[in-house]
Parts: C-alpha cells; sequence; structure tokens
C-alpha cells in the first residue's frame, strides 16, 4: 500500500510538468474565479454571490441524520484591481436559516489573488472553496456548498490545456498556546489529467488526495492527533453527441482509499476502501445519473453520510460493508445573466437493507459582477 502511495503522488509531481494538449469540459462552480471575465480595464468591481435554498433529506437508516433546511447566504465583495494580474478583494458573507431571527454566520472575506497567466492562481484568504473544488459526493458532501460555503487559507489553480488542479489548505481552526482545542486543516488537491481528446469523446483520470488533520503541539488538551487520508483515482469518458434532446454522456470508475495516517490505541478503523461506477446523460430536460456504490470500512470527514461505514449518529462502526445504488435528477437551469435554478432529486437504494433514502434539494443562485470604475491609462 506504500509503495502504491508513494508511485502515486510520484505521477501527480511529475504530471505538473509535462501536461499539455485540451481540457476537459469545466463543470461550472458558481464561485470560480473565472466564471465572470472581467475587463482588463476595471478598476473596482462589485461581486455578489448567493443563493437561496432548500434540502430534505428524508432517511431511514442508522448512519445518517435526515434534516429539513430553509435558508439564504449572500456574500457581495469589492474586487480591487490595481493592475490586471492583481486582485484585492474585501467583503462579508452572509447565512440565514428560515424560521430564525438571527444570522447563523456573519463572517469577513479577504482575498488576495496573483493570476500572472491563465494557466496560474495564487489565492491566499478566503478561497474559492466547496463546490468549486468538484470532489464526488463519498469525499464531499453536497449540503457543506449550501450551508457552509465559507472557506480560508491558501489555493492555487492550474489550468493546462491537458491538466487542471485545485490545490487548497482550507485552516478550519486555528489556536494558540494554551487553548482547550485542537487545531483543524484540511489539505487538498484535485488534479484531472486529459490523455485522449477528439470532439466527440474525451478521456482523462482524477486524481484527488485529501489530508484532514485534527492536533496540536500547544493546545492544553489530552487529546490524540487524528490525521485522516483519503485517496481517489479513476478513469473518466465523456462523449459530446450534439443533439438537441440528448447532448452529452459520461461513465467513470473511482477506487476510494481511506487510511489513519496516526494510528493507536484509539484508532478502530485504520484502512478502508471503496469503488463507485457511475454513468450519466444530459439531455435537454436535465441531466440523469445512476451509480454502485461498494464500501469497506470507509471514512471521509467531509464525505455524505451514506457513503460511510461509521454512523453519523453514534461515531461507531455500523455497517463495515456498504452497497448501494445511487440516482440524481438534476436541472441546472440559467434564467438571466445573473440568477441560476438547480433542482435535485437523489435516491439512494441500500442493498443491504432493501430501503430507499431520498434527497431533494431547489435552490436559487445568483452570480455577478458590476463595474464601478475603470482603470486609467498610463500616459
Amino acid at each position: 500500500m506504500l509503495l502504491r502511495k508513494t508511485i502515486y503522488v510520484t505521477l501527480i509531481l511529475c504530471a505538473f510538468w509535462t501536461a499539455d494538449g485540451k481540457s476537459q469540459a469545466n463543470e461550472g462552480s458558481r464561485q470560480h474565479p473565472d466564471s465572470l471575465q472581467q475587463s482588463e480595464a476595471s478598476l473596482l468591481d462589485l461581486r455578489v454571490r448567493g443563493m437561496g435554498f432548500f434540502r430534505n433529506s428524508e432517511f431511514r437508516n442508522s448512519l445518517a441524520i435526515g434534516t429539513s433546511m430553509a435558508g439564504a447566504s449572500l456574500e457581495p465583495v469589492l474586487e480591487f484591481r490595481p493592475e490586471a494580474r492583481t486582485t484585492l478583494s474585501a467583503g462579508v458573507h452572509l447565512l440565514k436559516y428560515a424560521g430564525r431571527d438571527n444570522f447563523d454566520r456573519v463572517l469577513p472575506v479577504i482575498r488576495y489573488q496573483y493570476k500572472p497567466s491563465e494557466r496560474f492562481t495564487l489565492i491566499f484568504g478566503t478561497l474559492y472553496g466547496s463546490a468549486t473544488h468538484r470532489l464526488p459526493e463519498p469525499v464531499f458532501d453536497f449540503e457543506q456548498s449550501l450551508i457552509n460555503d465559507y472557506e480560508n487559507g491558501i489555493q492555487l489553480l492550474l489550468n493546462f490545456p491537458s491538466f487542471k488542479s485545485d490545490i487548497w489548505v482550507y485552516w478550519e481552526q486555528f489556536i494558540k498556546a494554551g487553548d482547550p482545542f485542537q487545531e483543524m486543516f484540511t489539505a487538498g488537491m484535485n488534479s484531472s489529467i486529459v490523455f485522449y481528446d477528439s470532439p466527440n469523446l474525451q478521456l482523462s483520470t482524477p486524481l484527488i488526495t485529501l489530508f484532514r488533520h485534527q492536533g496540536g503541539e500547544i493546545d492544553s488538551t489530552d487529546l490524540p492527533a487524528s490525521t485522516r487520508l483519503n485517496l481517489v483515482q479513476g478513469f473518466r469518458a465523456d462523449f459530446t453527441f450534439g443533439k438537441r434532446f440528448f447532448r452529452s454522456a459520461w461513465a467513470n470508475f473511482l477506487w476510494m482509499e481511506f487510511t489513519e495516517v496516526n494510528p493507536g490505541g484509539h484508532v478502530t478503523i485504520p484502512y478502508g476502501h471503496g469503488t463507485w461506477c457511475q454513468a450519466g446523460v444530459k439531455t435537454s430536460l436535465g441531466n440523469l445519473e445512476a451509480g454502485y456504490w461498494r464500501g469497506v470500512n470507509f471514512i471521509a470527514p467531509h464525505g455524505m453520510p451514506l457513503y460511510q461505514s461509521v454512523s453519523q449518529k453514534t461515531g461507531q462502526l455500523t455497517e463495515p460493508e456498504r452497497r448501494m445504488i445511487t440516482m440524481r435528477y438534476e436541472l441546472d437551469q440559467q434564467l438571466t445573466p445573473y440568477l441560476r435554478l438547480l433542482l435535485r432529486l437523489e435516491p439512494y437504494y441500500d442493498l443491504n437493507s432493501n430501503r430507499i433514502d431520498h434527497i431533494w434539494t431547489a435552490c436559487l443562485a445568483v452570480d455577478g459582477s458590476f463595474f464601478l470604475a475603470r482603470r486609467r491609462r498610463s500616459r
């Protein structure tokens, strides 16, 4: 296993230097830095992001907690560009649940961004995080993009013709000497290497690494350190039809691993793995996909609870082997230049218990940039 991981990391590092060719289609995120093209002459803009959402989870199992949530988030940010490569941003991130009088979150947005070319973007401060990382559901719960769409740390975005990568460190909990809690951070990388590209077919391989560390040397707790590692690798094929109704299709196979890097007496599951086979089609009436999941002692700290072997309710190992049929219908419609409607229905058929759990989500998202001032031309 150690040899396989060493080879895996070596291939990733080599890819930084060798990738070239065509890129995989960007499957869009509402907060990606390039989702809105800015004029090089723009000095000051107001960027407004946010969404209203309703999400209902109906679970009848011992693993996940069913919830119903309605609310809205808003993130107005001023973006200042003293020159074309540099963007300084400041604003506020707001989150409020329906049925509560006060804001659940009022957090500052501070971002320093350096983009010397289309292939390289460096970010310090508030990240383009959450759903922008484009992680698969077993290692990232889509629900977090609704209620926890706020990350701070360091991020590097690489955008080569046949290689894209998102590398980040998300600092979740900073500690000072004597604090009665541990530090927490997540380090991740999501890369895609395209090794074949034609007008109707694209073949690629994803390489994903996620570290979740909890520990520290200056806190006052006696809690043991924990570093959980998830590795994802696989194969993806994208087919383009160009028809009015059937627009495209895709299929992928993902192999996922879990490892506790700091094993000890407190660790009950040191290693686990999972496989996820999926296929989907994009039509003019929405997107359909289906898949098969099998996990053995699989754990992912940020993952969707239904894919885990450990119960979200008790924290204990509940189902060492998980087998599910996953399904999803998604309608993603751009209503206006600034508003986007997202509807999702997600049934999950548990092959162990012969039960169906389901989630449905409705979102109305806004993402717009408004010009405020133009940069003066140098004489």
